[in-house]
């Protein structure tokens, strides 16, 4: 070998040894950092719970007046079974007062008159509960106070939804008593129907436990500063495993990484942002939601947005709990209006509903953060829809103002043109659109909008070519509003058939609210429009390619400004 040879062999065994032992160094950082990360805890902190004992219970009801309660008018199907259970009743106590009581059509609305009727006549109360999360957590906190106010009772419920009995009873501090039967109860036969029968009798008239007799304050031990110090992986399983995550990677909430995210507001840290966050009612304080940013991947300057939608969730905690435990799969829209989108450069324009943009997605991501862990949601206990729903994971923008024709949607509110606010959305398990073709107008959008399930309000989300388009034509922005709503119709005889006629929105009308009272008396043929004046929004939002809309099942809007938290 001569020496050009022997040269082009060291040369490539030393490129080789070198590639060697960078691939070696890079896989041992990769597979040895073992650095230790002290991570806070995100949970928020359980209040201090006012125990309510049981009633006492006698061991004979004859004599007794028993009310069955029926949550649920239309489409629980328990009105069958709670029928057995007063004829079982009755079998069992010959000389028992059996009185059927339906709740209402208000869904959970409370009605004191009721209340105090069962509170004053009754000698016992059996509460037949429904398939929603929701309303089987209303049930314990209304037997709670029925229990309170001296009358011994129970609750029925569906077997699916039993985690959500046990979580609401910690948290109301009574140990009601419940019957857990399957759905529909139709199922039940012989030795099972029995058995549901015998317990319902039982929690009626068995002796009450040590603990069911409990009453004073119950103050929960409050969550620890540090969750887990460990590695990076050994965090991620942690916090996963923990239910502590919505199930993508967090970044360490380290007292660094907090000390930092801090900073972006001047609020004290250990000030409460939210004295009962729901669903379980948590305090939250500055500081807790400043670790939960620090896992959502935000920046500081996020900070005066994220505490915000703290106030603006906590606005209406009873319909936040609603939304969050019910059945039905809701989600969250957030929507900025002011200087702060250009701030933080949110994207206002093409794409601005999907992925890309840091903002928008971290503060969409932290609302569920801030369900599961400032909240104390947990899939399957206080979580519980049917199917989940997509745009939970995030659904925030910025609005378009200065594409839009129109004034922004946080002046329609009541807010200056310079103010930065929040606006939270709750819905979101209907939405159609794209329309692309200019001839796509608005009728289109009016017609599939008609055919959401109880439209009770939608968003119309207009690009800001539609928005010039129809500004062109001389239409302002309530004038758009107007014929949408004019135009979403159905027939009465269509409209009566929706399974929340005959509850909600019959209640609503004889109340004088929400529809006009024709709609209980006139034709079933007449064409009227089904969402009730004024409940269309429209907010401006994306890019030029085409003069796009879409609709979507949004309501329940609370607008908040973003400029307090600063």
């Amino acid at each position: 070998m001569n020496y050009f040879d022997k040269t082009i062999v060291i040369f490539i065994f030393s490129i080789v040894c070198c590639v060697t032992f960078a691939i070696s160094t890079i896989s041992n950082a990769q597979t040895k950092d073992e650095t230790q990360y002290a991570a806070l805890d995100p949970s928020g902190e359980k209040p201090e719970v006012q125990l309510i004992p049981l009633a006492p219970r006698g061991s004979d009801l004859n004599g007794k007046v028993v009310y069955i309660i029926n949550s649920m008018p239309h489409g629980s199907g328990m009105d069958k079974f709670l029928d057995e259970v007063g004829k079982a009743l009755k079998k069992r106590f010959p000389k028992a007062t059996v009185v059927s009581m339906n709740r209402g059509d208000g869904y959970m609305r409370d009605d004191p008159n009721q209340r105090k009727e069962i509170a004053g006549k009754a000698n016992a109360y059996v509460y037949g509960g429904s398939p929603t999360g929701s309303l089987t957590a209303s049930a314990f906190a209304y037997a709670s106070q029925l229990e309170k106010a001296g009358v011994p009772g129970t609750v029925i419920i569906y077997d699916t939804l039993a985690k959500v009995a046990i979580s609401t009873r910690e948290s109301i501090g009574s140990l009601i008593r419940y019957t857990a039967i399957p759905f529909p109860p139709e199922s039940m036969k012989g030795k099972q129907k029995s058995a549901a029968l015998d317990s319902i009798i039982s929690a009626l008239t068995v002796s009450l436990t040590a603990d069911e007799k409990k009453s004073g304050m119950y103050k929960p031990p409050a969550p620890p500063r540090v969750a887990i110090t460990g590695t990076l992986d050994e965090i991620q399983d942690f916090f996963y495993n923990k239910g502590l995550s919505d199930g993508l990677p967090i970044i360490p909430p380290t007292e660094e990484k907090v000390a930092a995210m801090l900073k972006g507001t001047k609020h004290n840290p250990q000030e409460v942002v939210a004295a009962s966050m729901a669903p379980e009612k948590l305090k939250v304080t500055v500081e807790k939601v400043a670790i939960n940013a620090v896992m959502a991947g935000a920046r500081p300057e996020y900070m005066p947005v994220l505490l915000a939608l703290v106030e603006a969730y906590n606005k209406d905690a009873r319909g936040a709990d609603s939304w969050v435990r019910s059945t039905n799969s809701f989600s969250f829209m957030q929507v900025v209006n002011g200087p702060i989108r250009k701030e933080l450069k949110m994207n206002c324009d093409t794409y601005a509903l999907g992925p890309g943009n840091q903002v928008n997605s971290v503060l969409g991501r932290a609302l569920q953060l801030f369900i599961i862990n400032l909240g104390g949601g947990e899939v399957g206990v206080n979580m519980m829809g049917v199917q989940g729903n997509p745009s939970c994971y995030s659904f925030v923008f910025g609005e378009n103002e200065e594409k839009s024709p129109w004034k922004a949607f946080s002046v329609d509110k009541g807010f200056k043109s310079k103010e930065s606010t929040l606006s939270l959305f709750s819905g979101g398990w209907s939405h159609s659109g794209n329309y692309y073709q200019p001839e796509d107008g608005l009728d289109f959008l009016a017609k599939d909008i008609a055919a959401f399930e109880y439209p009770s309000a939608a968003v119309a989300l207009i690009s800001p070519q539609r928005a010039a388009m129809l500004n062109k034509e001389g239409m302002s922005k309530e004038e758009v509003k107007e014929y949408i709503w004019e135009n979403a119709t159905s027939t009465l005889q269509e409209f009566r058939s929706s399974g929340y006629f005959g509850g909600l929105i019959k209640s609503a009308i004889s109340r004088g609210g929400s529809w006009p009272k024709e709609y209980l008396t006139d034709p079933d043929d007449t064409i009227v429009p089904v969402y009730p004046s004024g409940k269309i929004e429209v907010i401006v939002v994306g890019g030029d390619a085409a003069p796009m809309m879409q609709g979507w099942k949004m309501s329940y809007v609370t607008t908040v400004s973003i400029d307090k938290w600063r």
